[in-house]
């Protein structure tokens, strides 16, 4: 089993080989500051700007659904050798408003790799805790036809 700096560095290489063509979030700046293997979890950190924050004054679940699908996805991929896969089901909901210039800790957790339907957690929180907007991502592996 890799260690948890071994996992850190995976989820990195894994998500810099997503192409923003597909992914636009590859390009919103974040950083990978922590990664647990034996939890399939990562903490990726991000600024949240003026151009994130809806009218209600809460992050956009535009935007929260592009991040956490981007994450999530790569944490499912990490804990599934790779393995391609997709969505089947994505649910954002902003919870509190936030002001501009605040870090967000995006904590993702695979929660159920399952046989066929991988399912992951995504929560978009401040650095005492408070959680500003959830999401749910469930996908579903590609079979490849021979």
């Amino acid at each position: 089993m890799l260690d948890n700096e071994q996992y850190r560095q995976l989820v990195i290489d894994t998500a810099r080989h997503k192409s923003s063509h597909y992914y636009y979030s590859a390009e919103v700046p974040a950083q990978v500051i922590s990664a647990d293997a034996q939890s399939r979890s990562a903490v990726i950190q991000t600024t949240v700007t003026d151009s994130e924050i809806c009218a209600s004054g809460c992050i956009d679940e535009g935007w929260v659904a592009t991040v956490a699908d981007y994450w999530t996805s790569t944490m499912i991929s990490v804990a599934n050798e790779g393995k391609s896969a997709v969505t089947t089901s994505l649910s954002v909901q902003a919870v509190k408003s936030i002001e501009p210039g605040c870090v967000v800790l995006i904590k993702c957790q695979v929660t159920d790799t399952g046989l066929s339907m991988p399912h992951a957690i995504a929560t978009f929180e401040s650095e005492n805790g408070d959680i500003y907007a959830l999401a749910t991502h469930t996908k579903f592996f590609k079979s490849l036809k021979k």
